[in-house]
């Protein structure tokens, strides 16, 4: 795993780019609460298509977590289609989508982090919050529209930050190749 982090470190602003739609996601969903669903749906949409799309590029690309990797991004493109199809019919639509994709994106993230090296505490805390905040939200199906705004509010400022932070540790480690021939070069 550490031997990908350079090659990640490459693409550092991927993750910079998703964090600020996280986190401009969740701003506009605190600001405008009263546009009701139509805006919540949409802007949900638009996060879970792109979250799709990481999903299935890191399927392709990491070999190790490929099926999980690209089930979690089969069902944010379906859960994103879904959202911008039929963003204004119904909270309930809307609650059962965001809050499954929440939990099941969740749990991966647990198992991920169980099987990743280094920072365990980092996924399995995102993970663990992202579970919590999508039972919240399947649990109350009748809470008002402005209360599941503020629940899909803190859950994408949360993940944005963190996906921000990501992106920057990430930027400052693209350059650093760990190959053996460079460390033995390096010490002789």
């Amino acid at each position: 795993m550490i031997s990908e982090v350079p090659s990640l470190g490459k693409n550092w602003w991927l993750f910079v780019v998703l964090g600020a739609i996280c986190l401009a996601t969740g701003i506009a969903a605190i600001v405008w609460p009263d546009i009701t669903l139509l805006t919540l749906g949409l802007l949900a949409g638009i996060y879970l298509l792109i979250a799709a799309v990481m999903e299935i590029i890191e399927a392709i690309t990491e070999p190790a977590n490929r099926a999980m990797n690209a089930l979690l991004g089969a069902l944010a493109l379906i859960a994103g289609l879904i959202c911008i199809r039929r963003p204004g019919e119904s909270l309930l639509a809307i609650v059962v989508v965001l809050g499954i994709y929440l939990v099941v994106e969740g749990v991966f993230r647990i198992v991920l982090a169980f099987g990743s090296e280094g920072r365990r505490w980092w996924g399995v805390m995102l993970g663990a919050f992202d579970v919590i905040v999508g039972i919240l939200i399947m649990a109350w199906p009748e809470i008002g529209l402005v209360t599941l705004a503020v629940f899909f509010a803190v859950t994408m400022i949360v993940r944005g930050a963190f996906a921000i932070v990501v992106g920057f540790k990430l930027r400052s480690v693209r350059d650093v190749d760990d190959t053996p021939a460079q460390q033995s070069a390096t010490f002789a």
